[in-house]
């Protein structure tokens, strides 16, 4: 048994690959470690640059774009570490951070997983940490779309949260999937991924489990990722959208209830049509800004659109 097994699902993101298995050494300061990479039939010669360029890690080809959850969970029989850290192709860990993340880990008895503070790729914190998502966020995106006029303890209440300032770890509801660390004694009792999440709300998924069963899920301040914000996914555009509402509703439906899932429609009907009107009236009044505000329009309204549909289809690309 090695300290920590790195597990990477990739599609089609060969740059951001290398620079992130270029990172890995440095990161683990000295940890006894294995990666493996699990390749979803990528199109971009992602395979042939771990082959090639790193020998010593594992590389699994899937044999067809499996998503995220599937990916990993092809890996995780193999996974030998004591610690199984899941990992975006789209990251860059910072050194000893990851060190320090099994440092923490084997310091916390009651946690199951353990995340860093995620960066842009200028080093400022981007969205690290979240909580479930409740009704009333979206109520309140609706009081406020801008989120500058509620009281200050309203104004933070999402879904998806930045890092709070602070020097010592923090309990969380759940860490964002693309650097999420677990220990293998909380993995085995939770299981794996739960396959039917193709893409996201997977880590969401895992965590409440891990939760409810009476471990601790962490953020560790002291350790940094950058993260590139979903290279592959963006690429995937309207699958991307798609997907995302398709996940949701299954969140939703496995931790709220079934019943529930129509008043989070109408609810998101009702935001996202406001935040689309809003940003189609700020591209004829900011000429200069007019494309970022009609892309944004077209993406709030076509989210407002699916809450009309009964069932969401969302072909994976190949």
């Amino acid at each position: 048994m090695c300290d920590l097994s790195v597990i990477i699902v990739n599609w089609n993101t060969c740059e951001p690959l290398r620079a992130c298995l270029a990172a890995l050494p440095a990161a683990c300061g000295g940890l006894s470690r294995e990666v493996l990479v699990v390749d979803n039939a990528s199109s971009d010669g992602s395979a042939a640059m771990v082959r090639d360029a790193y020998p010593h890690a594992t590389l699994i080809e899937s044999g067809g774009n499996l998503g995220f959850a599937r990916g990993n969970n092809l890996a995780l029989p193999r996974a030998r570490g004591r610690c199984i850290l899941l990992l975006n192709p789209d990251t860059v860990c910072e050194p000893g951070a990851l060190k320090t993340l099994v440092r923490f880990l084997d310091a916390t008895p009651d946690a199951a997983a353990v995340g860093p503070v995620l960066t842009d790729a200028a080093g400022a914190p981007t969205l690290s940490w979240g909580t479930a998502p409740r009704l009333r966020y979206h109520l309140l995106s609706l009081i406020d779309p801008g989120r500058r006029w509620l009281p200050a303890p309203l104004r933070t209440q999402s879904t998806a949260r930045l890092p709070v300032s602070a020097a010592e770890s923090y309990r969380v509801e759940y860490v964002v999937g693309a650097c999420l660390m677990m220990n293998r004694g909380a993995l085995e009792r939770v299981g794996p991924l739960d396959e039917r999440f193709f893409m996201y709300f997977e880590e969401t998924d895992w965590c409440l489990r891990a939760r409810d069963a009476g471990y601790g899920i962490y953020l560790e301040p002291r350790a940094r990722v950058k993260h590139l914000e979903g290279r592959a996914a963006a690429r995937s555009g309207d699958f991307a959208l798609a997907q995302f509402q398709k996940s949701y509703r299954r969140f939703l439906a496995k931790h709220r209830g079934a019943r529930w899932v129509p008043a989070y429609r109408l609810a998101q009907l009702l935001e996202y049509g406001l935040k689309g009107a809003a940003r189609r009236l700020m591209a004829l009044l900011q000429p200069s800004n007019r494309a970022r505000h009609a892309a944004l329009a077209h993406d709030f309204l076509r989210v407002a659109a699916m809450q009309f549909r009964g069932e969401i289809r969302a072909d994976p690309p190949s």
